[in-house]
């Protein structure tokens, strides 16, 4: 064995300046105030990480440190500066007020389009400061490249920035950098620390990077910026070499080409394509894609970690594949854990944003049905209703149609795709059909929308009578909700929890809320003109949306009950998507186009069907044979009843790290609703609110059979449900053809609640429409007042 190479002092330096030159000097001149060994435990974790990442040092190179690591002397320190020097990107100098001073490192600057690329960072640090180690990119724009406007102002404009042509802007950002591991100075004067740097394009481009410690501001407007940004940047040339474009395979469970999300990483847990740099239809605030059967995605050579979901009735794909030359697609063929269609149900969203929240203001980045679609066609989704709001209003309502459309899911930009390089494909695929939009409204952002935000499904009209403005509409919801009603629309109350949640969990409850937010609010006055439809959910606790359900239940109203996402608004910070909270409607066919958009509408307007995360299914839910719906049971005396479902739902045999997050953001999981330690949910029969009867059933996707008997005295509503994660449609049973009033206690609720929400709101609305609401909530007052005369039962 060769015995490690050591060299006096005197050679060590003469090797360094012939290596480095007169202008690397002053890399070296205070090599005696390095303490070698904390320099080297830097040094050893540094390398370490390298080789973690994929990018390891070479072998000669690493048993010339590990000799070097066991003397930890001065002359080993100056080895060590000369053998880094050539893994070393940049080399930085901190004042004592964190701003850096870089010269180039001897390391090769080669990068690989559309990938990362991991370089040394030598740190002097002579003020010993202990705040982050920074890196930014020094390119035209700031990272987030153009201004936001604000989610919760009024009418929004289109905001073109400096130019109406973007492309040369996002030409121009093609560099992203970040510091891995921990950032954190150690406060010693020498360190090393690791930077990735991402290319976007490939070939040989000129890049800025700046460095500092404790300077990276975050600007509500612009995002990260530095107020180092006016120094002079390190500029330098690097050369990237090309990647691959992959072909993707992705078929349905029955073999068919479909659409799927796909959620693409590496070893080092890097996302591609990396979020920051996306354009629509690829969305930088979801680290998934949505692709089809037959398009691309580009990647270097390497090993890739691949998520693949289509939805909650699949099983998640996992899989870890190559890129190389030899092997330049990754196939996927998905398998459903349970295909309700097949039971004739299918599912829907009834709340979706393509602007605002989370999305861009901005036209030419998005979003229009194109990219719309394919998040529908991505979760198997048959019914996706977009609802234009205050936010993007002005440029939203053009894709307003008054039908339900099923658009190819082209690139909306494709200038701005090539200009981020992101040119790929759009393909077509024999499932794009079976999914279909519907742009209506929601009143959120409106003058009315502290009463309650409304869904408003299937308009005819977009724009309120005798208004210019969002501004001009009426301040409260009754008004809007009857201009609706009168063009054959649904009108429901969204995210129903928000202002409802009280001191209790327990369900009924008798609490009364503050009504201080945006949910369920005037839908209690808003029911007893007729005026609403359904409540939605499955985004907020599960007590708080179902109590007024429940309550107003029990007083004779039929209104039903849907599940929505609010995506991308109110929706899980790791799992942005549509289809989070679903509606699923019976049906003899599967809904196609705009008739079966209508037909689906219809019912869920008659109450055929059942919401949820998904994850727990009532295939076939009756009462003495009669389905869920609004048609009664009647009886003519006190009877006694079968109630029986065909009941799937699907637990992990054991929580996941993944669904256990999933499940703490998300108020609708079943992961809520296992028992225990088992893979066990309690299936509750619910005759009028009240959960009278369980029984526990294994969650493993198979078919269950529950049965219930009950004796029923009195006129009431029968449902099933797994709490926080599916429940039914009530069946009504009619006793001697008596209206439900099952309970004088929930008709004094609601009556006490009307005050309450005259006391919140009523301050909020114009006086030109202040007595007209006054009168409606005083005709609601009265409509309970006679129902609570009619219950005889508490």
């Amino acid at each position: 064995m060769d015995q490690p190479f050591k060299p006096d002092r005197r050679q060590l330096l003469a090797g360094a300046t012939l290596l480095l030159g007169a202008s690397h000097w002053p890399v070296f001149a205070s090599t005696d105030a390095i303490e070698p060994q904390p320099y080297f435990a830097s040094v050893k974790r540094a390398v370490e990480q390298l080789a973690a990442m994929g990018q390891p040092i070479a072998d000669a190179d690493m048993a010339r440190l590990a000799s070097l690591f066991s003397r930890e002397d001065a002359e080993a320190v100056i080895a060590a500066e000369a053998l880094l020097e050539r893994y070393t990107l940049a080399r930085v100098t901190l004042d004592k007020g964190g701003m850096g001073a870089a010269a180039l490192g001897g390391a090769k600057r080669h990068l690989v389009e559309q990938g990362w690329t991991a370089f040394l960072v030598r740190v002097s640090n002579p003020s010993s400061l202990t705040q982050a180690f920074e890196i930014y990119s020094g390119s035209a724009m700031p990272a987030r490249m153009f201004p936001q406007a604000s989610k919760f102002a009024a009418e929004q404009k289109a905001y073109l920035a400096d130019t109406v042509r973007k492309e040369a802007l996002i030409e121009r950002m093609w560099l992203m950098s970040q510091i891995e591991a921990s950032p954190v100075l150690s406060g010693n004067v020498v360190e090393y620390k690791i930077a990735t740097i991402y290319s976007r394009d490939r070939g040989r481009k000129t890049g800025r990077l700046g460095f500092g410690a404790g300077i990276l501001q975050d600007n509500p407007t612009w995002g990260a910026v530095s107020r180092a940004s006016v120094a002079n940047p390190l500029v330098t040339d690097f050369v990237s070499q090309p990647s691959r474009d992959i072909q993707l395979q992705i078929l349905d469970d029955d073999g068919v080409g479909c659409m799927a999300s796909l959620m693409i990483h590496d070893a080092n847990k890097h996302i591609y394509p990396p979020q920051v740099m996306r354009l629509a239809p690829d969305l930088a605030f979801q680290p998934h894609i949505y692709r089809a059967d037959g398009e691309t995605v580009r990647l270097p050579d390497g090993e890739y970690h691949i998520m693949v979901r289509r939805g909650p009735e699949y099983l998640v794909q996992r899989a870890t594949v190559r890129v190389s030359a030899s092997d330049a697609r990754i196939a996927v063929r998905l398998k459903r854990w349970i295909d309700p269609a097949k039971w004739g149900w299918y599912s829907g969203d009834t709340h979706l944003h393509a602007a605002g929240c989370a999305h861009y203001m901005l036209p030419t980045e998005g979003v229009a049905p194109e990219t719309m679609i394919r998040h529908i066609r991505g979760e198997a989704l048959s019914v996706g209703e977009v609802l234009t709001w205050a936010g993007g209003y002005s440029y939203q309502k053009q894709f307003f149609s008054g039908a339900a459309i099923s658009p190819e899911a082209r690139l909306e930009h494709p200038q701005l795709q090539a200009a981020n390089n992101a040119d790929w494909k759009p393909m077509p695929t024999p499932k794009d059909r079976e999914s279909m939009l519907r742009y209506d409204l929601e009143i959120s952002g409106f003058p009315s929308s502290l009463s309650g935000h409304l869904i408003l499904m299937r308009l005819k009209e977009l724009s309120y009578p005798g208004t210019h403005a969002v501004e001009d509409w009426p301040s409260w919801n009754l008004p809007v909700a009857k201009w609706a009603k009168a063009q054959g629309a649904l009108v429901g109350y969204t995210h129903c929890s928000f202002g409802m949640i009280v001191g209790t969990n327990a369900l009924p409850n008798y609490e009364i809320p503050t009504f201080n937010s945006v949910g369920t609010n005037e839908a209690i006055v808003g029911v007893t003109h007729g005026a609403v439809d359904f409540l939605a959910g499955c985004n907020g606790p599960p007590a708080a949306e179902l109590n007024a359900w429940y309550h107003l239940l029990n007083c004779g109203y039929t209104l039903m009950m849907a599940g929505e996402t609010d995506y991308p608004c109110i929706v899980p910070s790791v799992d942005s998507r549509p289809g989070i909270g679903r509606t699923y409607v019976k049906l003899p066919q599967r809904p196609v186009d705009d008739a079966g958009y209508s037909a689906w509408v219809d019912g869920l307007e008659n109450g055929h069907l059942y919401w949820g995360d998904g994850r727990t299914h009532f295939l076939h839910f009756t009462v003495n044979g009669r389905e869920s719906g609004k048609q009664p049971l009647a009886f003519v005396r006190a009877s006694n009843v079968r109630v029986s479902a065909t009941i799937a739902a699907m637990l992990e045999l054991t929580p996941s790290p993944e669904t256990v997050q999933n499940a703490s953001e998300e108020p609708w999981h079943i992961e809520h609703a296992r028992i225990g330690n088992s893979r066990k949910v309690a299936v509750e029969l619910i005759v009028n609110g009240v959960a009278v009867k369980r029984q526990e059933m294994l969650a493993d996707g198979s078919l269950q059979q529950i049965s219930f008997k009950e004796k029923i005295d009195r006129s009431s509503w029968i449902a099933m449900r797994v709490l926080g994660s599916g429940h039914t449609y009530p069946v009504f049973v009619t006793i001697g053809n008596k209206p439900i009033r099952a309970s004088r206690r929930s008709a004094e609720w609601l009556r006490t609640c009307v005050d309450a929400l005259w006391n919140e709101k009523h301050s909020l609305i114009r006086d030109t429409e202040l007595a007209d609401a006054a009168a409606a909530y005083d005709h609601a007052r009265q409509t309970y007042d006679r129902i609570i005369a009619e219950s005889d039962l508490t």
